[in-house]
């Protein structure tokens, strides 16, 4: 694969997204799918077939510049004005996108460097905090079968609780906030950072932004994105209100958690945002935590599967008549 075969990789996020985006939307309605795991799979197939579809026409796939038998006729001239577009679009948007994964790049680094940062700085809560904090984590540790992440502290009052690291996640707890959290409030918060980490997604997090990074000229790749972040957050809420027992207190818990950010003084809110989601996705998880959304029942797996893969397949043949 050569430089100049990046013309197609534009062309595929471009018109591969105009398929797809409303495709999703369609079946998600007529299959009444609800079930925050579903969505969250169609969702991140949506957001990396038009890639996946690249690479497969650059590897295992023969594949040729071309529609249809004969190379003459309306048909054929489209779509190799499709061509000569992406071949232009290269010298514009060819540049950015290296800036753009390099950036995305960076940004694994940057939880690591976080972290170090917060350890130089040597903040240790007081022992009751302390003992607090590590009870609720190697109790729920131990609950869900994971190892009990490392705990790291800081005087930083702009969040409540994060997981964060690609290779050895860690939870960084905001020493100023504990003061403010009942133990049932605490508990859901780092219930809902450790089912994070058993899941994976400070790894994936970080891959599916990468994705998006690399696909950064088309607004469905962020829309997309930012759906799949919103279904993920729904299913740990899901999980989180399993061991809790109690879908009304968790909501209520991350009211409180929204309120407690934004009433500080010096705080902006699009930095809550950074920790607790937008507002519109805080009210969609709040709702969907009130009317038990989060135990609707999920399309069987056959079904779904046989689903999820007439979709990926359907959009790769559409993908094989553009250029």
């Amino acid at each position: 694969m050569g430089i100049n075969d990046l013309h197609t990789f534009f062309i595929y996020v471009f018109f591969g997204y105009f398929l797809i985006f409303p495709t999703v939307l369609f079946l998600i309605k007529l299959f009444e799918i609800e079930y925050p795991r579903q969505r969250m799979q169609l969702y991140l197939l949506a957001l990396i077939t038009p890639f996946v579809g690249f690479i497969l026409y650059h590897s295992v796939l023969t594949k040729r510049c071309q529609s249809g038998i004969i190379a003459e006729g309306a048909g054929w001239q489209f779509f190799n004005g499709l061509c000569r577009l992406g071949s232009s679009i290269i010298a514009y948007l060819g540049p950015l996108l290296a800036v753009m994964l390099v950036i995305g790049l960076l940004k694994g680094a940057a939880g690591t460097l976080l972290v170090a940062r917060i350890r130089r700085a040597g903040a240790v809560p007081d022992l009751h905090q302390q003992e607090r904090v590590e009870k609720i984590i190697r109790q729920c540790s131990s609950e869900h079968h994971l190892y009990m992440p490392e705990i790291v502290y800081s005087q930083r009052d702009s969040f409540i609780a994060f997981a964060t690291g690609i290779s050895r996640p860690v939870i960084v707890v905001s020493i100023p906030m504990l003061a403010h959290l009942s133990d049932h409030e605490l508990t859901g918060i780092l219930i809902h950072e450790l089912i994070h980490i058993r899941r994976g997604d400070t790894r994936t997090g970080w891959l599916v932004h990468l994705a998006r990074d690399a696909m950064f000229f088309s607004p469905f790749s962020t829309l997309l994105l930012d759906r799949y972040l919103l279904e993920r957050e729904r299913l740990c809420d899901s999980e989180t209100v399993q061991s809790l027992g109690s879908s009304r207190l968790y909501a209520a818990t991350l009211l409180k958690a929204w309120r407690l950010l934004l009433d500080r003084s010096d705080f902006k809110a699009g930095v809550v945002v950074g920790f607790t989601g937008k507002k519109r996705d805080l009210e969609l998880r709040i709702t969907s935590l009130l009317t038990g959304q989060e135990e609707t029942k999920a399309m069987s797996g056959p079904l779904f599967n046989t689903l999820l893969l007439s979709l990926f397949a359907g959009t790769i043949l559409y993908l094989g008549f553009i250029c």
